[in-house]
């Protein structure tokens, strides 16, 4: 048996990008059972294999209704690529092919398309071949690891693990998914996953697996294995997006200049009110942040300190924020910028006129669905200024209504500093010991590693992170847009002292106006306006569901009849 800690690190430091073999692919799926209630807070794609190498890539049906995908693939040296797939329907001869040549990400499909061939699977900005096998540190946040013991799986060592979602209030909880366990094979030597088999309730839900695996194979080596075919459709392989074109673009375009000479006029009439405050000022760090030199990852124990961080926990904090927002956005005002000025000339003038924000608030945690958070500083006075929830029901207090629902998870950016679990999922480097404001911690840098972003929290790359060392709490998080601070975050004043259960109520006050909360946030948002006003933004709302349910079955229906025709 490897050990909690060994296997962590083994699953954190695997990196497919250095690997040299070849394999053939296997999976096997169904009709995933969708993951049950509270509904998304946002109409959603119903695709039901996102992430999944075989997406796109017709199956083969089963005598049990069941499908069969298979590929064959090879990667070389510099993280370049190569997946090819038989089509069954297009006799032996017939295949699909996709890769990367280390210049172009490609896709190349015989099938008889309207548009080009669909790119390979993207995850936060990188193009990644077989992602639900080779880049196991997703199961690092969210995930309680077990280990089973020692197997072979395609004539290789390996350790046979189980990963169960955890159900938390904090933020590194997985998304929905249609599994409720996952068991893989993780090879012994390189840390990917050999095997991935997903059930719900006991029953197979998908298999995914590799087969026949050789290590450096003489083909690897021939930077011509992974050069596109003919008529691929061609993109950047570090999932960089070209300048937005076209006719609908120049349509938006022209009407954002509009916007914006109105946004300029407006903000150049005299008779606006002066703000009534100073404005906010970004602190200066201090520890300063870890310099790019030095990238050796976290040491084993740091690492487990990570993965603990999001077992649930008791938990007082005071939570602080200063967000830049024109720093953030001037990134996206560049790209903007990049396909035609009426975008980014409106981005402009708003951030030009949006000092720093600060957000502050008291979070209370005990346990799955057991939190309270009571804000009192941020930016909009339209927001909640306390969220908190019993265990059974949800309270949204606002300035004169309340939303009351049954019990949810908390989804505030905000409490992701409460654990640290979901930086597994990032790049990771330093781990030095150091003492933040009288509390032992560590400290990181992080890259995004094609890892994912946290909106409001870490939306672009370096950061930097100072860990406690005793609960795995973020106690500050820098997030820079290229060399400007965009985004402090911190913890301070922490307790793991238990919290009386009354604290998580809200008691209602007399003649409180009362809105049944549903889980849909356009509903939701528009359900206490008064009025006329309020009529017609329900209206809207209840437009804007429709449409995009419609859009979604429609969506649906063309990735069956596509995929499984």
């Amino acid at each position: 048996m490897a050990g909690l800690p060994d296997l962590i690190a083994l699953l954190y430091r695997a990196d497919w990008t250095r690997l040299s073999l070849s394999a053939e692919l296997r999976a096997e799926y169904g009709e995933e059972p969708l993951p049950p209630p509270p509904p998304p807070p946002l109409p959603r794609s119903p695709r039901k294999y996102r992430s999944r190498w075989y997406r796109d890539w017709p199956g083969q049906k089963q005598d049990n209704g069941r499908y069969v995908a298979h590929g064959a693939l090879l990667i070389g040296p510099g993280g370049r690529w190569r997946l090819v797939c038989p089509d069954p329907g297009r006799g032996a001869g017939g295949e699909a092919a996709e890769g990367n040549d280390g210049e172009h990400v490609w896709s190349w499909r015989p099938l008889e398309m309207e548009g080009p061939a669909p790119l390979p699977v993207r995850e936060n900005g990188a193009y990644l071949p077989v992602p639900e096998l080779l880049c196991p540190s997703r199961l690092l946040g969210g995930y309680t690891l077990e280990e089973l013991g020692p197997v072979t799986v395609a004539g290789r060592d390996a350790i046979a693990v189980a990963a169960t979602p955890r159900r938390d209030a904090l933020g590194s909880r997985p998304a929905q998914q249609a599994y409720d366990r996952i068991e893989v094979a993780v090879d012994a030597e390189l840390g990917i996953l050999l095997r991935r088999i997903e059930t719900s309730a006991g029953e197979l839900v998908t298999l995914t697996e590799l087969t026949d695996v050789t290590m450096d194979p003489p083909e690897a080596a021939d930077p011509a294995r992974f050069a596109p075919r003919p008529g691929s459709h061609l993109g950047d392989p570090k999932g960089e997006k070209p300048a937005v074109s076209g006719p609908g673009w120049a349509a938006a375009n022209l009407a954002a200049s509009g916007l914006s000479a109105l946004a300029r006029c407006q903000l150049s009439k005299p008779d606006r009110a002066a703000p009534a405050e100073q404005p906010e000022a970004m602190p200066s760090p201090d520890p300063a942040p870890l310099e790019p030199a030095g990238g050796a990852p976290p040491p084993g124990e740091v690492l487990e300190l990570l993965y603990r961080s999001g077992e649930p926990k008791v938990l007082s904090a005071m939570a602080r924020q200063w967000l830049d927002f024109a720093a953030v956005a001037r990134p996206m005002s560049e790209e903007m910028r990049a396909g035609g000025g009426g975008f980014a000339s409106l981005l402009d003038t708003v951030t030009s006129v949006m000092n720093v924000t600060r957000t502050e608030a008291r979070l209370r945690v005990s346990g799955p669905d057991r939190y309270r958070l009571d804000y009192s500083a941020r930016p909009r006075p339209v927001d909640a200024t306390t969220i908190s929830c019993d265990g059974e029901r949800c309270w949204r207090v606002f300035q004169d209504w309340i939303a009351v629902g049954p019990a949810t998870s908390l989804r505030e950016p905000i409490v992701s500093l409460a654990e640290s679990s979901w930086l597994l999922r990032l790049g990771l480097s330093g781990g030095a010991e150091l003492t933040y404001r009288g509390r032992p911690a560590r400290q990181f840098r992080v890259t995004s590693s094609g890892g994912e972003q946290v909106l409001g929290l870490l939306m672009s790359f370096p950061a930097d992170a100072i860990v406690d060392a005793e609960t795995g709490c973020l106690l500050r998080l820098l997030c820079y847009a290229d060399d400007t601070l965009a985004i402090w975050s911190e913890l301070d004043d922490i307790s793991t002292e238990p919290i009386d259960p009354d604290e998580f109520q809200v008691q209602v006050p007399p003649g409180t106006r009362i809105v049944e909360a549903t889980g849909n946030v356009i509903t939701d948002a528009v359900a206490a306006i008064p009025g006329v006003k309020g009529t017609a933004a329900r209206a809207a709302a209840e437009a804007v569901n429709c449409t995009a349910s419609a859009v979604s079955a429609a969506r649906s229906f063309w990735d069956d009849l596509r995929g499984h025709r």
